[in-house]
């Protein structure tokens, strides 16, 4: 079985482009590394509004799925980043269900999207963080206070609009990387 890391949402910054946002996923309790995932704007909308506690005067797509899985007892326990292949991250949702713990193949988006509004526990299989996080440097080992946290969303949320979703080369190390001590 793959090593996983819990990690909380840490920012998301739906206008990275035309279509593009992207979700930061740290390392929870601590970040000490984050992970940029690019989704589409209509997710990271969806997902920082949950986030944010608003509650739409109609229902979202992700909305009436919380809803639909709350009329059949069923709850999403976990979303799970598993892989990164040729640029791409792929998730899966571990739903409690009258037939048992089921494993539904989902795009990050999404599964973000659902954890946001079920309270689902987020983890990321520790060779895509390995592979595709950004290190947060710190010089000592104190926890980071949440004015710090904040201050390293806005830094990276800076670093953001000065690259397009094409300078990242997909979700891998090639293209333009932020800036180390981030």
């Amino acid at each position: 079985m793959t090593a996983m890391t819990r990690v909380d949402i840490v920012g998301v910054f739906p206008d990275v482009g035309p279509d593009a946002a992207v979700v930061l996923l740290g390392e929870a309790p601590i970040p000490t590394r984050v992970l940029p995932i690019i989704i589409g704007r209509p997710e990271a909308h969806a997902i920082a509004r949950a986030a944010s506690g608003v509650t739409p005067a109609r229902p979202g797509t992700h909305d009436l799925m919380t809803d639909l899985l709350d009329l059949v007892d069923a709850r999403i326990e976990e979303v799970a980043i598993t892989e990164l292949r040729d640029g791409t991250f792929y998730a899966e949702l571990f739903v409690e269900a009258t037939s048992g713990l089921q494993a539904i193949d989902a795009r990050p988006s999404d599964g973000l999207a659902l954890a946001v509004r079920s309270g689902a526990q987020i983890v990321v299989a520790a060779n895509v963080l390995d592979e595709a996080s950004v290190p947060v440097r710190r010089d000592d080992d104190e926890p980071f206070t949440d004015d710090e946290v904040d201050e390293i969303v806005a830094e990276f949320g800076s670093f953001l609009s000065t690259v397009s979703p094409d300078d990242f080369g997909g979700a891998t190390d090639q293209g333009a990387s932020p800036p180390d001590d981030v």
